[in-house]
């Protein structure tokens, strides 16, 4: 497998939002459906929603990105620890594993982004 010296944080990047905004997506949805059967007011699951669609509209965008600098997310594997990416940038093979520690602070940290918490 070559790796490729042209790949630029940018490109890593957008792999990574690729990969971690579908799982946000899965979370969102998890939690609006809890709360759909909770009762709780339509305010909160309102918000939940308005954050899916931006989020939603972010990762349509990121893969028009990734169609544009030929970038091709080719297997994704969630692991007991981590979950390993297989892609293709440019031609180019590579690999990267995210651990789960990191995915769910990467989601926490744009959740409470979007909903103005601060988490300090």
């Amino acid at each position: 497998m070559s790796t490729s010296p042209l790949q630029t944080g940018e490109e890593l990047q957008i792999v990574k939002e690729c990969t971690i905004l579908p799982i946000l997506l899965d979370v969102l949805e998890k939690d609006i459906r809890s709360m759909e059967t909770s009762g709780l007011t339509d305010l909160y699951i309102g918000r939940l929603r308005e954050i899916q669609r931006s989020s939603m509209t972010r990762l349509s965008r990121l893969k028009n990105d990734c169609r544009a600098r030929s970038i091709t997310i080719m297997e994704t594997h969630r692991k007991e620890y981590s979950l390993l990416l297989r892609y293709r940038c440019r031609g180019y093979q590579h690999h990267m594993e995210l651990q789960w520690d990191f995915v769910r602070a990467d989601i926490e940290q744009r959740l409470a982004k979007a909903l103005h918490i601060s988490l300090e």
